[in-house]
């Protein structure tokens, strides 16, 4: 009788266990670039200047933006703005690294949600991003699911 209450305890602090660290993992703050891998595609922008009209450009194109599981952030230059709620100063730092080495190649970034570039161009076109996700594979398959 012992062994039994025994295993019954053991079994069920592990399913405590397990249930804790699932719901921390699901409800931790997104602190690295990395953290959105396999989660969401992003856009990375370094601002023309504070007003560049950029941030303005990602919030009036909403629902087309979350309809594609997208993430974004713009460097101002002195902030990053995103549609997240905050960004974390590991993230900012990852984001300013990531835009710092791409800057010869563009100034604007796709990552798609594997973690891969998809696109460096010069200037934000969202309509371009938006043709250039849809044409992916993951997708496609999104799409297909909905």
């Amino acid at each position: 009788m012992s062994f039994n209450l025994v295993a019954t305890t053991r079994q069920a602090t592990l399913t405590v266990v397990l249930s804790l660290i699932t719901l921390t993992t699901h409800g931790a703050d997104m602190n690295r670039l990395d953290d959105y891998q396999w989660k969401n595609r992003l856009i990375l922008v370094q601002a023309t200047s504070e007003n560049g009209g950029e941030i303005e450009s990602l919030r009036s194109a909403r629902a087309e933006i979350d309809d594609r599981d997208i993430v974004w952030f713009v460097n101002t230059g002195s902030d990053v703005v995103s549609n997240q709620k905050a960004v974390s100063g590991s993230l900012e730092t990852d984001i300013k690294a990531v835009l710092d080495e791409s800057r010869s190649y563009g100034r604007v970034l796709l990552i798609g949600k594997d973690g891969g570039i998809k696109s460096r161009e010069s200037s934000l076109d969202l309509d371009a991003i938006f043709r250039r996700i849809d044409g992916m594979p993951m997708r496609i398959r999104e799409m297909r699911a909905d």
